[in-house]
């Protein structure tokens, strides 16, 4: 029986948005682009199908170029000739997180839908490995399957397999096993002859890893056009494929073999046609079996067994570049983006929902440009920073505007949510003219929990009296930051013209005039009659001819004048009206003096709100209570009610001393420097390098503070570093220059948190800086966050004995989300991070003792090429060579971290470690509420009338939802898609199944389990009723998505 070898090729092309080119600049080369293939497919029937690399970011930035073209494009789209989606753009899966990888799927798949039916393809070409969640996210938008190139060692024997995520969940993956991944088929020669030539040459390379009798060749590569005549081609070729009948020793040198049932398969023919992903998907998945999503424990194996099943990421370097320490350039990147991740995921999404569930407007518009603005810098060239100067330049501006569209709508979300608020105080005052003024503390992560916060007070006075308390009475701790006040507006009148309107309007009765002024005012400042009032007047008339008058206002209801001072004002100014010596009256309004503080805001509850009030003249000691202060320190130390911190005089490293379990840390936070003379994709350390672990000479130790919000020691030194690397590579240069690194470590009452914020005055090329913190006893396993896991990890990477026909070495750095933590069962340190994601531990090196490790974290890495070909750490290029300067990131840089030694594992006291990491990079917030209703028109009409302070449709500790127990995390609370429901997503970090319990804080009557996609797919037991609490089941590792309507 003739067998035949069947051969889908797939036209494509891989679009890099921006890499060695601008974003603009490749542009043009996409309209070129896509006007060939839709020129092609009008005129040729046989060219059937083109794949547009997987992301419908093209078709927009084609459609803006050129709008005519659109029903055009869909005509081609809606055929299935031209597939589309499912993600919005291609992405980095390591460098962002978890939520951004689901709204790149939600915004792909949405798009890919206005123009037909979506590639349900889970395509990912070209990342930099890949992390171990991808099988769960992308069934939780029904695509079944992943097609990828990079990240695969030899643990995968064949070319197709299935891949487990860590709660079960299983795709069929498709491994673009030959060396050149998408591109193996890129402009295939159109000539018969030498067609069939690269058939059998490629056929030759990909046959032995096969599991069916259909190969995958993708004709396509980065920014390559449509091979125009390529359905000739193949008509030519296919006849002289058909009938191939060699020898059998020649078959097999030239085909591989199959493996089937122990059986050698061999094939007489070859047929080429022009196909899809989706048809090679189902092909290889016909042959083998179908598999399940996920395989219940004790469930049948069946044939989809006879795939290998892999779990965990992928992230070898064995067959194609990894490039791993794309994890460290251009460290702006990161930091930047885990900020803008942060501010869209826990504040903007959870504070919009929660307003829009009290009546307010939802801002659809605003949070999805946000999200487009952030997502537009997720590609792997932008993301991971491996680009030309320039397009990182315009990554930095797409930054600005995702913060900026956040920012604003956050505010007055905040306002919107803090106007709901009962803000009556607990403690009546007998300072009539100084009322307590409120302040609306917001939590969007786990709780409760007690952080610091900042929050601007207006008052016509000083708080240099001033108490805060919370709902209890309770003082807690402040400091002012500083004082200023500001002129909102001014105008020179002659003073005939002022003294003819007073006696037009009748504004000479006593109290006329200042009601007059201002109104007067808040009509300059664009707000209604009656919402400003003034505090204070201040005349000035020793100018010649000239009376200046300073008119202090606020909103009113902020504070109170004194009606005394007033009216002996409003005559002072009635009478400067009849002096003919005064010529002009120049008349400035004064914002009230604002007040920056800082205090402590104590037991803030989970994804809620928690009111303080301020006094500004304080309250009697007898109805409230002070706590002692738990901060304390010396010249050398600091220390609160969980660590004693103290900075060594001779090289500033910090010992910490844990009072909870009598664990010692000492040399923390030493700093490493040393060479680097790799490219933006690989970090390579010189033949000859050397590490500078000890500044130039004793560092400068200083006191900042002892209290009362937070303990600071500085310590401040100079580090001698070599300039660059010599002219031939080999060395660090001979030639030094001094840099300042400065780290402010603070200790917080009540936090189990020691906070470090360094700068460094990086004057040094070609190098690489990390922070370094030694443990005193060795693991074999740490513990790093990951995508919707925490992950446990080997201390270093697999390396087998010879690695010289690997195409990198191996390396021993690893990406991390928001810390990693090493521990022995015992005595553990998390080393938190805010947008730090590359670690390594040290079993060796500056200031790790003999039977100790030590966890480095990276600052900076610091590189002047794109790509280079001479690394020692990887087989040739990775990219084109371009110079990139601005990659040496000189000048000031700032990187926050924070250690937590703790008792156990990171699973330890409720996943302290977790639940720290979390509130380190997701600070609270305070807002002041309003007193006026000018954001009416933003919020809609509220159903309760918003007196200052006033009796509020909120308590004033509430929340927007209660999830216990609070070590499970909660990624997105959001409104739905579709704007009908609130979504709740969490998953289990843990090795076990958990119960889950939400109950949440506003009215909703019916919860769903969702898919990511947000739609519904199974209505679960729950009354709705208030206070009673939904109960969820979670496997280790799953993420749920819940829908409440």
């Amino acid at each position: 029986m003739t067998e035949q070898l069947n051969i889908i090729l797939v036209p494509h092309t891989h679009w890099d948005r921006e890499w060695y080119l601008t974003f603009q600049q490749f542009r043009a080369r996409l309209v070129h682009t896509i006007d060939k293939l839709l020129d092609i497919l009008d005129r040729d029937s046989n060219f059937t199908y083109f794949m547009l690399d997987g992301q419908t970011i093209v078709l927009d930035d084609y459609l803006e170029v050129q709008p005519e073209q659109e029903e055009r494009l869909k005509k081609y789209t809606r055929a299935g000739r031209i597939n589309v989606g499912p993600w919005f753009i291609q992405p980095d899966e390591f460098l962002v997180s978890g939520e951004s990888l689901i709204r790149n799927l939600q915004v792909g798949l949405q798009r890919a839908t206005e123009f037909g039916e979506p590639m349900r393809i889970g395509y990912v070409p070209d990342c930099f490995g890949h992390i171990a969640q991808l099988p769960q996210i992308l069934q939780g938008f029904g695509i079944d399957n992943a097609v990828f190139w990079r990240g695969v060692g030899a643990e995968a024997r064949k070319s197709e397999f299935l891949w487990a995520a860590p709660d079960g969940t299983r795709v069929l993956v498709i491994h673009l096993a030959d060396a050149l991944g998408y591109s193996n088929a890129r402009m295939m020669p159109l000539a018969p002859d030498e067609f069939v030539s690269r058939v059998k040459l490629l056929t030759a390379q990909i046959l032995p890893k096969a599991t069916t009798d259909t190969l995958l060749f993708m004709n396509g590569s980065d920014h390559l056009e449509p091979q125009d005549g390529l359905p000739e081609a193949i008509a030519a070729a296919n006849p002289l494929l058909a009938h191939i009948s060699p020898e059998q020793e020649k078959m097999l040198a030239e085909f591989g073999q199959v493996q089937q049932n122990g059986d050698i398969k061999h094939f007489d023919g070859i047929n080429v046609r022009i196909g899809t992903l989706p048809q090679y998907v189902e092909t290889v998945r016909s042959q083998n079996g179908k598999h399940e999503g996920r395989k219940e424990e004790g469930g049948k194996e069946g044939a989809q067994e006879d795939l290998q099943v892999l779990t965990g990421e992928m992230r070898s370097g064995q067959f194609s570049h990894l490039l791993p320490s794309v994890l460290s350039s251009r460290m702006w990147i990161k930091q930047q983006n885990a900020a803008t991740e942060h501010l869209l995921e826990h504040w903007l999404e959870p504070l919009t929902a929660w307003a829009w569930k009290l009546g307010a407007t939802y801002p659809a518009g605003l949070v999805r440009m946000a999200w487009k603005y952030l997502l537009q810098n997720h590609p792997h060239d932008s993301i991971c920073g491996c680009s030309i100067d320039q397009v990182h330049r315009e990554n930095a501006v797409r930054f600005a505007q995702s913060q900026q569209i956040a920012e604003s709508v956050i505010t007055q979300a905040m306002q919107g949510v803090a106007e709901m608020v009962d803000t009556r105080a607990p403690i009546q005052t007998t300072h009539t003219q100084h009322k307590p003024i409120p302040i609306v503390v917001f939590n969007p992560a786990p709780g409760p929990r007690t952080e610091i916060v900042q929050a601007v007070i207006s008052y016509a006075g000083t708080l240099r009296s001033a108490v805060i308390i919370d709902e209890q009475g309770q003082h807690v701790p402040f400091t002012t930051v500083n004082r200023w006040r500001q002129e909102l507006g001014s105008a020179q009148l002659p003073r005939e013209t002022v003294a003819a309107a007073v006696m037009l309007m009748g504004a000479d009765a006593p109290g006329e005039f200042i009601r007059m002024a201002e109104n007067t005012a808040a009509t300059m400042l664009g707000k209604p009659e009656g919402s400003y009032e003034i505090l204070r007047v201040h005349i000035d008339t020793q100018q010649l001819n000239v009376a200046n008058i300073e008119v202090l206002i606020a909103p009113r209801g902020n504070a109170t004048g004194r009606d005394h001072e007033l009216l002996a004002a409003e005559q002072q100014i009635l009478a400067l009206l009849q002096r003919e010596d005064i010529h002009m009256l120049n008349i400035s309004a004064i914002d009230q003096a604002r007040e920056t503080i800082d205090f402590v805001a104590n037991e803030v509850p989970a994804y809620g709100l928690k009111t303080f009030w301020v006094y500004p003249r304080g309250i009697k000691e007898e109805t409230s209570t002070t706590a002692a202060s738990a901060l304390s320190g010396e010249q050398q130390h600091i220390e609160n009610e969980w660590y004693r911190v103290e900075a060594s005089a001779e090289d500033g490293t910090l010992t910490i001393t844990d009072k909870h379990t009598g664990a010692i840390f000492t040399g923390l936070n030493r700093f490493v420097d040393g060479g680097d003379t790799g490219d933006l994709y690989n970090y390579c350390p010189p033949a000859q390098d050397v590490l500078v672990s000890e500044p130039l000479e004793p560092p400068k130790i200083e006191l900042v503070s002892t209290g009362p919000v937070r303990a600071v020691l500085r310590v401040s030194g100079r580090w001698l570093l070599p300039s660059a690397v010599s002219a031939d590579r080999t060395e660090r240069s001979s030639r030094t220059t001094a840099c300042q690194i400065v780290s402010d470590i603070s200790l917080t009452p009540g936090v189990r948190r020691v906070d470090i914020h360094t700068s460094f005055d990086n004057k040094a090329k070609d190098h690489r800086l990390r922070a370094v913190f030694p443990v005193p006893y060795r693991v074999e396993d740490v513990a790093a966050e990951g995508t919707f896991e925490v992950r446990t990890r080997p201390i270093a990477a697999e390396r087998p004995a010879d690695v010289a026909d690997w195409s990198e070495e191996p390396v021993n750095t690893f990406p991390q989300k928001r810390f990693v933590d090493i521990s022995n069962g015992t005595t553990g340190l998390g080393v938190l991070n805010r947008g730090l994601p590359e670690y390594e531990i040290l079993q060796d090196g500056p200031g790790v003792a003999p039977g100790h490790m030590a966890v480095a974290l990276t600052l900076l890495r610091c590189v002047e090429w794109l790509s280079r070909g001479d690394l020692s750490t990887r087989r040739g290029h990775a990219g084109p060579m371009e110079h990139t300067p601005e990659a040496q990131c000189l000048g000031h840089q700032e990187f926050d971290y924070a250690l937590v030694p703790h008792s156990g594992d990171w699973q330890a006291e409720g996943a302290l470690v977790l639940r720290e990491a979390q509130a380190f990079n997701i600070p609270v917030r305070a807002v002041v509420p309003l007193s006026d209703v000018s954001n009416e028109e933003h919020w809609g009409k509220l159903p309760v009338d918003r007196r200052h302070p006033r009796e509020g449709f909120l308590s004033s500790c509430a929340t927007l939802l209660e999830v216990e127990p609070s070590e499970i995390v909660v990624s997105a609370i959001k409104r739905s898609n579709t704007g009908k429901g609130l979504i709740v997503r969490l998953y289990n970090p843990f090795s076990h199944a958990v119960e889950a319990s939400i109950r949440p804080g506003v009215d909703l009557a019916r919860a769903f389990v969702a898919n990511l996609q947000e739609e519904e797919q199974e209505q679960l037991f729950w009354s709705g009723d208030e206070g009673e609490p939904l109960h969820v089941g979670l496997r280790s590792g799953e993420i749920k998505t819940i829908l409440f309507q």
